[in-house]
């Protein structure tokens, strides 16, 4: 007797369900039924399949729980696939298995992206899998984020962008959401962003509570030093604080003359929440 394969495609998965392929895809696309892609096509282990069977079959009996879910290396799949319904499938589900919006900024889209980057890097993908893949995460964190914007008073108003020569936005889209989750006004300036359109935002903003500029690559730490020295130029009070993956210790920060540094999004808004209100010390300075 053969044994079956360790994984099954979806015409194989449909026939064995008794359904329509589209219904098959369907649980895909839910999140109901782990899978992953293999070229045009998807896989299913047979191992999660039988799990569904039973969950599907015995919805009121007891069955051991299976791993926790990749939701991670699922939205990977999405990406690459340029499913932008089956993506915020995922979000959604993520939400309603109890994860925050900042799990699904940082954790799921932040990290697919950054798997994706990492597979392009090592050749595994062709060139346009990161681009594809960007334009889909922009629109999700788009919609996540108009979903959890709160009304209401603010707590100031934080000025983020990337400087000059920096290519990188979908970064400061996320920091910017959930910097707004936790009670503050955002001006996004996004990526490429001149010193001197810096130190306008700085000095047009009411109620300023910080500055935060993001680096990706060591090659723009210059222009974000350029970008610091303009804002100081007209807030020397206001705090400006870095980020990104090319501010990795607080001797990158110093040199750059920050006010302080955060290794990734939680750390920033841990860090601006933590910074005295600019209305409520309006006669002392407001360095970190």
């Amino acid at each position: 007797m053969t044994s079956p394969p360790d994984d099954l495609n979806l015409k194989q998965v449909a026939a064995r369900l008794g359904v329509h392929y589209m219904t098959a895809y369907k649980y895909v696309r839910q999140g109901q039924l782990p899978a992953w892609r293999d070229g045009t096509n998807w896989r299913v282990d047979t191992a999660a399949l039988e799990r569904f069977e039973q969950r599907r079959n015995h919805p009121d009996a007891e069955i051991e729980p299976a791993a926790d879910v990749d939701w991670t290396d699922r939205l990977v799949a999405a990406l690459l696939a340029h499913d932008e319904p089956m993506a915020w499938d995922l979000i959604e589900r993520a939400l309603a298995a109890g994860h925050d919006a900042a799990f699904c900024f940082l954790d799921m889209i932040g990290a697919a992206l950054a798997e994706i980057d990492r597979r392009s890097g090592r050749g595994e993908l062709g060139p346009a899998a990161w681009p594809a893949a960007t334009v889909v995460a922009e629109r999700l964190v788009a919609r996540l984020g108009a979903r959890f914007r709160r009304p209401g008073r603010r707590r100031g108003t934080v000025v983020l962008g990337a400087p000059a020569g920096e290519q990188h936005q979908l970064p400061i889209s996320i920091l910017a959401d959930l910097v707004r989750l936790e009670g503050f006004d955002v001006v996004e300036l996004g990526a490429d962003v001149d010193p001197a359109v810096f130190a306008d935002a700085a000095a047009r903003t009411e109620r300023l509570h910080a500055v935060g500029i993001g680096v990706t690559t060591v090659d723009q730490l210059d222009a974000a030093s350029a970008a610091i020295t303009a804002v100081r130029s007209v807030a020397p009070r206001v705090p400006i604080i870095v980020g990104g993956q090319a501010v990795r210790n607080d001797d990158v920060a110093s040199v750059l003359e920050a006010d302080g540094w955060a290794p990734d999004g939680r750390a920033a808004v841990r860090l601006l929440a933590h910074l005295p209100d600019p209305a409520l010390t309006p006669d002392q300075p407001t360095k970190a």
